[in-house]
């Protein structure tokens, strides 16, 4: 193989890296909430499906993003996560509370 055409595959190579770093990084980029309640959650977004993967209380949710007037919302049905801003409001069974980006 001559020296231009693997200057040419490593260049392509490059590019396709550079390309793909900003979806694992979104999809891996993690924010930390403290609650009014005493309880931390942790919130992975994931953009294809858009969903949170959310820790909170020692469980752990993967909430389908949903409608929303404002902000974001994520629910499963029984859990809801909804962040507006740097404020999100967790409602779980036997929990609601507000939480704020750390």
């Amino acid at each position: 193989m001559s020296r231009m055409n693997s200057s040419v595959f490593a260049s392509a190579g490059a590019v396709l890296l550079m390309s793909l770093v900003p979806v694992f990084a979104e999809n891996k980029a993690a924010v930390i909430y403290r609650c009014d309640d005493g309880e931390g959650a942790t919130a992975r977004f994931v953009s294809e499906p858009s969903e949170v993967l959310l820790t909170t209380g020692g469980q752990s949710f993967r909430l389908p993003q949903g409608l929303s007037g404002s902000g974001a919302r994520y629910t499963d049905g029984t859990v809801l996560f909804w962040i507006k801003g740097s404020d999100a409001q967790l409602e779980a069974p036997g929990r609601s509370t507000s939480c704020h980006v750390q």
